[in-house]
């Protein structure tokens, strides 16, 4: 492949600010902050145009990496040994590389262990615990690589995380007693990671991309010094974390926190005089990001996650099903994602494919800059137990989703299928995780409104608004249509719009007397507006209409419709949820 050099920003004859002078021409006065520049939930800004960088690539932990890809781990949540044991095997002879069990493998003793993974070559495929904080079982784990002869040999995780229990049950673990048994296998199990940096559950709950990179760092320096207490040296204490962290569908901010992650990380070793040796990163795609709603929708986000955790330089990935279940075809699913993007597309064949373009090392850099400023100021306060034991790290929490929901509810950020062209196709039971820190799924408020919507159906309710369609279906087929789809983000349905529509006031009341709705909505151009919207809101109102709604902008005629009878303007940029929650009241719908 050769290098196009037409298409390189060097060789066009324009500056930077020659391109600034036309797009600003083109703004027309309008701040190009405000048009152009976006944010990340982090409030990293995001600008529309960047120039090539000159960065060496941040190099993934195994070199054979780029040969065979990163590992594809699958997770297993089997409630019993045997079904467990089916399920591995199934996925091994299909391309998985390691498993993670999850719960109630976190708990099982050694001759569950055993049974479970009967037949599973555990120096090839590494079995890693979920994060947890017992002994028993990463000791039976322990054990059960004595039997096979894989002590030296196995890189297993025991996933043993004490501090990031508090995001899972607001509690923090036995920090001590995990680090003096890290310490007890250390050179018996040279290969074996003990302790797990787990950051998902505070994503999850709706951290940021910095405060997520923040936190694992302070929880990894945490674990440092407590193994460093135990006796084990800095240098072979860093080799026995291994960190498990969020991906998103955001693909690119997915690779940067990757990016971000290990630089930091490689940073925190430098200053404890440890040369920079390789870490161990584990991505696992968030569990919040996924939809009940249009579930297939899942398999895109997946990917996109999947494919930002490779590309970041992920050593080891997990797809999680895009239903939510533990079938065979969710299975079949997650780690053919993988296969698709390793073996069809290439993606592992490039150390850092990232590097070098300019909107990627400057969302990396900044990432860096404000995480490890978040970082210090944890550190200053006492370090990440204290964080989280004084609720410091859920009152962050908390202000992040804060500021993402309103995102949410004007649609500057959107989920597709849910809060945009949402569709009716078959759901997904998504699991609810019990104790600690909660799930905040960007889609559950609006799948909230659209159970309420079918709820109210399922009792002989009807929840529709009449679309009062002003001029010719080529008038107001535009705000017609958009409309519909806002309406059927809560569930509701809308009457009317598919033909043309009122000429006059009194054929807006009598199509409305027509369908006997008590909510209405006006769809038309700008012209119809300025000519009939003022009007036929008055004779709506007149007729009965509880409640009379304009499909658009108001512009500087808002006084004049308002007082026409116009009561709400839906258009873009409006409050979604609030929207219709309050339709849903004036309807009925519960």
């Amino acid at each position: 492949m050769t290098n196009d050099d037409r298409f390189r920003l060097d060789r066009i004859p324009a500056t930077e600010d020659d391109w600034r002078d036309a797009v600003d021409g083109v703004l027309k006065g309008r701040p190009f902050e405000k048009v152009l520049v976006n944010q990340t939930a982090g409030g990293l800004d995001i600008q529309p145009l960047y120039a090539p960088a000159s960065t060496e690539p941040i190099l993934p932990v195994d070199p054979h990496r780029v040969a065979y890809g990163w590992d594809i781990r699958q997770r297993h949540e089997a409630t019993s040994p045997s079904a467990c044991q089916a399920a591995v095997l199934d996925d091994l002879e299909h391309g998985v590389t390691s498993i993670e069990l999850g719960t109630p493998a976190t708990a099982w003793g050694l001759g569950e262990l055993r049974d479970a993974l009967e037949g599973v070559l555990l120096d090839i495929a590494p079995v890693v615990l979920a994060p947890h904080t017992d002994l028993g079982s990463a000791r039976a784990l322990v054990d059960l690589l004595d039997e096979r002869g894989d002590a030296l040999t196995s890189r297993c995780w025991l996933g043993l995380d004490p501090i990031g229990a508090y995001a899972r049950s607001h509690s923090v673990g036995a920090v001590d007693q995990v680090a003096e048994f890290a310490v007890s296998i250390a050179d018996t199990y040279p290969n074996v990671v003990a302790c797990t940096i787990d950051t998902t559950r505070y994503v999850d709950a709706g951290a940021d991309e910095v405060q997520e990179i923040a936190w694992m760092l302070a929880t990894g320096v945490a674990m440092l010094r407590s193994l460093e207490v135990a006796g084990l040296p800095v240098e072979r204490a860093a080799a026995t974390i291994g960190f498990r962290v969020a991906a998103d569908a955001d693909q690119f901010l997915t690779i940067a926190r990757l990016r971000a992650a290990r630089s930091l990380w490689g940073s925190v070793l430098a200053a404890c005089g440890v040369d920079t040796r390789p870490s161990r990163f584990h991505a696992v795609t968030s569990l919040a990001m996924f939809s009940r709603r249009d579930a297939a929708v899942n398999m895109l986000r997946s990917t996109s996650a999947a494919f930002g955790a490779g590309v970041g330089g992920a050593d080891s990935v997990t797809v999680l099903p895009f239903d939510g279940s533990d079938s065979t075809l969710a299975r079949r699913n997650a780690r053919n994602i993988h296969h698709l993007l390793i073996e069809e597309s290439g993606v592992n064949r490039l150390v850092d494919p990232a590097a070098g373009s300019g909107f990627v090392e400057s969302l990396t850099d900044r990432l860096c800059e404000a995480a490890w400023s978040t970082f210090q100021q944890v550190e200053a306060d006492g370090g990440m137990v204290v964080a989280l034991e004084s609720g410091a790290v859920e009152t962050a929490i908390d202000a992040a989703w804060s500021a993402r929901l309103e995102r949410l509810a004007t649609r500057k950020e959107s989920v597709t299928g849910v809060s945009e062209f949402p569709d009716d196709a078959p759901g997904a039971v998504i699991p609810e995780l019990v104790g600690g820190f909660p799930v905040r799924r960007p889609a559950a408020p609006f799948e909230a409104l659209r159970d309420a919507a079918d709820r109210t159906r399922s009792t002989g309710g009807s929840p529709a608004v009449h679309l009062a369609a002003l001029g010719s279906l080529a008038d107001h087929t535009a705000r017609s249509t958009w409309i519909t789809n806002f309406l059927a983000v809560g569930g509701l349905d809308a009457i009317g719009g598919d033909a043309d529509g009122a000429a006059s006031a009194a054929d807006a009341v009598a199509a409305f007397e027509q369908v006997g709705a008590s909510v209405v909505v006006l769809c038309s151009s700008d012209p119809v507006y300025a000519e009939l919207a003022a009007p036929a809101a008055t004779a709506l109102k007149a007729a009965g209409a509880d409640f009379v709604a304009l499909a658009g902008h108001p512009g500087e005629r808002r006084d004049e419709l308002a007082a026409a009878g116009v009561d709400a303007f839906f258009h873009v940029g409006v409050d979604v949820l609030a929207a219709l929650t309050d339709l849903h009241e004036r309807l009925g719908v519960r």
